[in-house]
Parts: structure tokens; sequence; C-alpha cells
């Protein structure tokens, strides 16, 4: 992966992992999703969202597999620092996993490019910058080494549209906030194949 590089008005950052972007570059959020025909069960799904409840993606394959928490990292990128502590806390503590953690753009982008990679993501919507959690997605969708790494939403947006637009662009789960331990621990697991 490449190294940031600032430029002489030293906010430019390496967001795509192989070029250099600018915040200007970032702020647009994404188009929302094309209208289209919804299954059912999206809907469904989508109108039981609630705080502690979680949402899979099960359109994207998951290889069955057994998860070692000891030998996962996750990265939780929340800009809310008692959440992202209490995140932090919970997965390293409780659920014995390994666990970086970030609150912006730069940070995301330091701890996406420490070794060992990261086994999965659990991103906010919400950013400081005007960057939205989905823009990084898109991001991550787009990278070729990453597109295929297990991404958790979590918010405190939990209408139909921002579940949506989070499944539309690639997300493995979509949790809202306030959530439940076990909804966490859940989720991780579904998007992790275990």
């Amino acid at each position: 992966m490449s190294e940031t590089k600032p430029s002489d008005d030293g906010k430019t950052i390496d967001l795509d992992f192989t070029g250099v972007f600018k915040f200007a570059d970032l702020k647009p959020e994404p188009p929302p999703p094309p209208p289209r025909k919804i299954p059912q069960d999206i809907l469904i799904g989508a109108k039981a969202l609630g705080q502690g409840d979680y949402f899979v993606n099960v359109t994207r394959p998951r290889p069955a597999r057994t998860v070692d928490p000891k030998k996962t990292t996750v990265l939780i990128v929340e800009d809310d620092l008692p959440t992202l502590n209490v995140l932090e806390m919970l997965l390293s503590r409780a659920g014995g996993y390994q666990t970086r953690k970030a609150q912006d753009v730069q940070t995301f982008v330091q701890a996406i490019q420490k070794t060992p990679r990261v086994d999965a993501v659990i991103l906010d919507v919400n950013l400081p910058g005007n960057v939205s959690g989905f823009k990084i997605l898109a991001k991550i969708r787009a990278h070729a080494a990453l597109r295929d790494l297990p991404v958790i939403m979590l918010s405190g947006h939990s209408s139909p549209e921002y579940l949506l637009q989070g499944l539309n662009l690639g997300a493995d789960a979509y949790l809202s906030k306030p959530a439940k331990s076990k909804a966490v621990f859940d989720a991780l697991k579904a998007v992790l194949g275990g």
C-alpha cells in the first residue's frame, strides 16, 4: 500500500491506497441508490431495524470458517470517543479480538495500511470533515486488495434509506446505535463467516 503524502496545502490523504486524494474530492456524498424493486425480505428487515438490531447482507458470499478471535483483527472507525473506547474494550476484552481504532479518515488510512491486514471493519456513517462512512465503504469496495473485506456499518441512522444505501454500496451488515453487545458479536461472527 502506498504512503500518505501531504501536498503543499497539507490537506491531502491517500484514501484509495494507490494515489492521493484531496479533501475536496471526498466531501460529496455518493448518490442515493437508484429506485428499484426491493425484495420483501429486505424491506421487512429495514422496517424492523431499531435500537440494538442489525441487518446482515446475505448477498455477499461468506465462506464458512472457524473464527479465532485471537488471530482476527477488527478496525473500529468511530468519531465518538466514548463509543470507540467501549467498542474497543468490548471486542478486545470480552471477545478476545485484536483491535485497531480510528476516529477520522487520516487515522483510518494509517490503521488500514498496518500489518497484519485487518479482517473486518466496523464503520460509523458520520465522521468528521464531512466524509461519510459510505464514501469510505465505496473506496474499500473499489480497491482490488480490500474489496472483499467484511464491513459492518454502525450508525444512529436506522431509516430504510440509510440501510439500503449501505447495503447497495456493499456493506456486509448494518447495525443501529445504540447497539447491544450481542448484536455486535453476532454481526461480526456472521460477516466473518463463523
